[in-house]
């Protein structure tokens, strides 16, 4: 019977980022032995395979090679994920019960204990049962099992989207569904690289560690990092819509977008930092309205636009004052890439758009910017 060791041993050594020489220090052998057993003319002594094995984090057999009972590991995986994807099968008969896969990752645990798809793919499937139907048990057998899957991650190839920050998060949530909400938060703040687990860590000290003076710190800076988000991703559409000529989706997103950001403010009539945001919202409607062939309402949104610019650069506010849910980082500065004015905002959005904008276009928010400074100083 035919094994690949020489063959794992080298790859899984690389995979680690070691020398020969490395593993060989590592294993108390000569340099000499590691080369012969990657070139498959010596193999090494069992209580060395073993070695090998718990050094790549992968079982004995899987570091041989040898199929068991007619499937390796990763066909192994292959099968149980197919299972569970008829979990929710839309015909009945074709369901298989989430326990009946329960009980084949168990039987794989035993077979493949340090495969990574395995090991993950059974953390993800016990937490469900855990949340689900409210078991203790299954959710410490997906803590556990979460926590040996960051030791595998060097394995994972065919999942790129799940890491060591998402594997993280997901002991945290385990925490969470038992009840151990400090260790959660805990968790939570250990992996809150950006400040990306702030919205969970504020919900659990206010809800759960009854803390509400904690917690409103995290969610309030959560609550602006969404809106920051928001903002980009509008702003992303925004340029999607107009490079691509889909002016009616375009103008019913941009619409959207200017009613949402008006609503944070806790005085409509009041400036806020974010009518500098608004008036480049409004630019994009124009452009879009311009290019769907309305040039009444375009002309509208854009007068809108330099006006909305105009008001701000007349009583600038670069804080959350006037924001509404901000409140307790009231001192915080704000500031945008889009110029040090909110005209300049407009000209400079322009710009990046301008292999899209006729001169005419061009023409008329400057004859807007000028009309609005003469009525300024008037």
């Amino acid at each position: 019977m035919e094994n690949n060791l020489a063959e794992n041993i080298r790859s899984c050594r690389k995979s680690l980022g070691l020398t020969q020489e490395q593993l060989a220090e590592r294993l108390g052998v000569t340099l000499g032995a590691v080369s012969k057993w990657e070139r498959g003319s010596s193999e090494p002594e069992l209580s060395y395979i073993m070695g090998l094995a718990e050094l790549f984090h992968i079982s004995v057999d899987a570091l041989i090679g040898y199929t068991m009972r007619g499937a390796n590991a990763d066909e192994e995986a292959e099968r149980i994920e197919a299972l569970c994807d008829r979990i929710n099968a839309a015909e009945p008969a074709e369901r298989v019960p989430i326990e009946t896969i329960a009980g084949e990752y168990e039987s794989a645990l035993k077979k493949f204990p340090n495969h990574f798809r395995i090991v993950c793919g059974a953390a993800f499937l016990f937490q469900q049962i855990g949340v689900v139907y409210r078991r203790d048990a299954a959710l410490k057998k997906a803590l556990e099992l979460f926590r040996h899957a960051i030791s595998l991650l060097s394995q994972n190839r065919d999942h790129p989207e799940i890491n060591e920050v998402i594997l993280r998060n997901e002991i945290a949530a385990c925490y969470s569904s038992l009840k151990s909400y400090g260790k959660a938060i805990e968790e939570y703040k250990k992996n809150n690289a950006a400040g990306t687990n702030n919205a969970r860590i504020g919900c659990l000290y206010t809800l759960f560690e009854k803390k509400p003076e904690e917690g409103i710190r995290f969610t309030e800076r959560a609550f602006f990092s969404h809106i920051s988000d928001m903002v980009t991703t509008m702003a992303g559409y925004m340029s999607y819509y107009i490079a691509t000529a889909r002016y009616d989706q375009g103008i019913r997103a941009a619409a959207w977008t200017i009613r949402f950001l008006q609503s944070l403010k806790e005085d409509p009539d009041r400036h806020a930092f974010i009518d500098k945001i608004v008036s480049l919202f409004y630019l994009s409607l124009a452009l879009l309205q311009d290019g769907r062939g309305l040039p009444e309402a375009s002309d509208v949104s854009l007068r809108t636009a330099v006006r909305t610019a105009a008001a701000f650069d007349a009583d600038p506010v670069f804080t959350s004052e006037n924001m509404l849910l901000l409140s307790s980082i009231e001192n915080t500065s704000f500031y945008d890439d889009s110029g040090p004015s909110a005209a300049d905002g407009l000209r400079s959005s322009l710009e990046d758009l301008s292999a899209f904008v006729s001169d005419a276009f061009r023409k008329k928010l400057e004859q807007e910017i000028e009309a609005a400074k003469q009525h300024g100083s008037e």
